[in-house]
């Protein structure tokens, strides 16, 4: 028997790749019963990805289900009918072909709360545009905040953590007014709304955030990656000004206490200086004065430190 905050709660997973899934992984790790919904003629794409397809369906009942067969879509709304939540990311026709419409489910079961994982806003012209986490990524500008490929896919991940918010209040919903919802969210929007600090700021400036254009990427003395003499990336946020006064002490660099949140030339002094400084030396010399400290200094870990054998303090 499942424990959780969504214990009791039935969800179909009718999606595939990484999206969808990861919607009904992070549903049933908060205790809902998620049986994934897989057709037995287009298995899902995330088979291919090494372990994907393992971690993505993790806890979830697997059901196979042709939903273009008369039977099994019998079989199906019997399912329908006993759900909380449904979650799919189909495009428009393949959505009304499979019956997984908003007017096909909610005919089904008025309670039903249906999560719509859709590329790009449904009202817009590209509805029915074909696309994947890159091509959000490069619409929405996201790229251009990165000097390479991002490395993680960024509007799948915040995508499926948005719709996983937003069915979980449906549901919550329709168990007060008895009446069932489609919450929809667009990968691409999602992205959007993500950037919007950055976006009210390109409006107000025109200055687009681009790499070390911003206090969230290395603009100012206290927040930003440098590197030790052994060569060791070393992560700085020290914001508050309290933290960064301890940084600068430990530094022997006082007459920069005043410029954590500096910008310009008097910005690119202090950068020169934290580096040349913490440049002289290695990060196994620097390591035992900044771990008491308290200052929002942490060196960069590799995978292998952060995932590797052994307990993490963290």
């Amino acid at each position: 028997m499942t424990s959780g905050p969504l214990r009791g709660r039935i969800i179909l997973d009718c999606s595939a790749l990484l999206p969808g899934p990861f919607v009904g992984r992070l549903l049933a790790d908060l205790g809902a019963e998620v049986f994934k919904i897989e057709s037995p003629r287009h298995p899902d794409g995330s088979k291919a990805m090494g372990d994907a397809y393992t971690y993505l369906n993790r806890g979830k009942k697997i059901v196979t289900l042709d939903l273009t067969d008369p039977k099994d879509r019998g079989a199906f709304h019997e399912r329908v009918r006993g759900a909380h939540g449904l979650i799919e990311a189909f495009r428009p026709q393949a959505k009304a072909k499979l019956g997984l419409d908003e007017k096909s489910l909610l005919g089904v079961n008025p309670k039903l709360c249906i999560g719509s994982l859709v590329g790009y806003p449904e009202h817009g012209p590209w509805r029915d545009r074909a696309g994947h986490n890159l091509n959000f990524e490069a619409v929405a500008g996201t790229i251009s905040m990165f000097k390479e490929m991002p490395t993680l896919p960024l509007a799948d991940l915040f995508a499926a953590y948005t719709a996983a918010l937003r069915l979980t209040a449906a549901m919550d919903q329709a168990e007060r007014t008895g009446r069932g919802s489609r919450q929809v969210v667009s990968m691409s929007r999602v992205l959007a709304e993500m950037q919007g600090l950055w976006v009210h700021e390109f409006h107000k400036t025109g200055q687009a955030p681009l790499p070390g254009t911003t206090l969230m990427s290395g603009q100012n003395p206290c927040y930003r990656l440098y590197t030790a003499g052994c060569g060791r990336r070393v992560a700085v946020a020290a914001i508050e000004h309290k933290f960064w006064v301890k940084v600068c002490g430990i530094l022997g660099l006082n007459d920069h206490v005043g410029h954590g949140l500096a910008r310009g030339e008097q910005a690119r002094r202090t950068i020169e200086a934290v580096q040349a400084t913490l440049g002289e030396k290695p990060w196994s010399h620097w390591a035992p004065h900044f771990e008491g400290a308290d200052c929002c200094v942490e060196p960069v870990a590799t995978y292998e430190e952060a995932y590797g054998p052994g307990l993490r303090p963290w």
